[in-house]
């Protein structure tokens, strides 16, 4: 399942650069949003651990509130800014940088969980950094540079993330139940899309700039990402978090073989992606065992 997840998460990057030569509105960012709102929503009514009366307590409004900012971190900030990197710097760069989430985690971690990270996790997130920029970093034949909006757009994305992660765990310790929070965090990015959108084009306008980008390829993105968080979480169930991290770092791999092999809509450095990789998943391993 974790291998699983890590292929849908390369097959939605791949789809992202497709997709985005006939994007009319948003690249199918709201449509992915609804897509997990649904996925997640079947989730906790068939296997959720708690439900809705248990978060008519103070502890759970405050577990609420919690999930909802993560929502906002994560379906707002995070996936919008994971798109556009996308777009602009290709699949496997973008996904690499996602490699720098748990990296991020760590001052998230220590400010709202208290957590203080040892010397494997500092050694961890220090091998995460160098793999990632051993590969962003232009080669001797390469003329042209990185778009840098695309960079920082997904540094962005792994920090919301990182961030998101956190007030999850946070809320979590109220609520134990993850689906449940991950419904909470996508109602409240759908109906801020919906509100923000129309605000800024109108009713008729904004209407259309959230539901014109509806071909294959979007829906294979929206499918792809939901499935790629669904599987997580039920791997999450049979192994260990070591486990389904180290085997997340695989989702760069994924992405390049459907470039090379189906799209090859970017330049891949096989070479140095391996060497890059390897770096990613020892350095999570590191974080995560630390």
């Amino acid at each position: 399942m974790a291998l699983l997840a890590a292929a849908a998460y390369g097959c939605a990057g791949v789809s992202i650069v497709h997709s985005k030569t006939t994007a009319q509105g948003d690249n199918g960012v709201f449509l992915s949003v609804v897509i997990t709102l649904i996925a997640s929503g079947v989730l906790w009514l068939g296997w959720g651990m708690s439900s809705a009366l248990t978060l008519k307590s103070a502890e759970g409004l405050w577990a609420v509130a919690v999930f909802a900012v993560a929502g906002f971190a994560s379906n707002i900030f995070g996936r919008q800014a994971m798109y556009r990197a996308t777009e602009k710097i290709g699949a496997v760069r973008a996904g690499l940088l996602r490699r720098l989430i748990p990296v991020f985690a760590l001052p998230c971690a220590y400010m709202l969980l208290s957590q203080i990270p040892n010397w494997r996790t500092g050694l961890g997130g220090a091998i995460v950094i160098a793999g990632v920029v051993f590969y962003m970093r232009p080669s001797r034949g390469l003329s042209r540079r990185l778009p840098s909006i695309g960079v920082m757009l997904g540094l962005l994305s792994a920090a919301a993330y990182a961030l998101a992660y956190c007030l999850r765990a946070a809320g979590l310790r109220t609520v134990p139940d993850a689906a449940l929070g991950t419904v909470i965090g996508a109602s409240v990015a759908v109906v801020w899309f919906m509100n923000a959108t129309m605000v800024r084009h109108g009713v008729r306008q904004g209407f259309w700039h959230l539901t014109s980008d509806r071909t294959p390829a979007h829906w294979r993105t929206a499918i792809a990402l939901s499935a790629g968080q669904l599987l997580q979480f039920f791997a999450l169930k049979f192994t260990s978090v070591a486990t389904v991290a180290i085997l997340g770092s695989l989702e760069v791999l994924f992405s390049a073989a459907l470039v090379l092999i189906v799209s090859r809509c970017e330049a891949v450095e096989i070479k140095r992606l391996l060497l890059a990789s390897a770096f990613a998943a020892l350095g999570t391993a590191l974080l995560v065992v630390g």
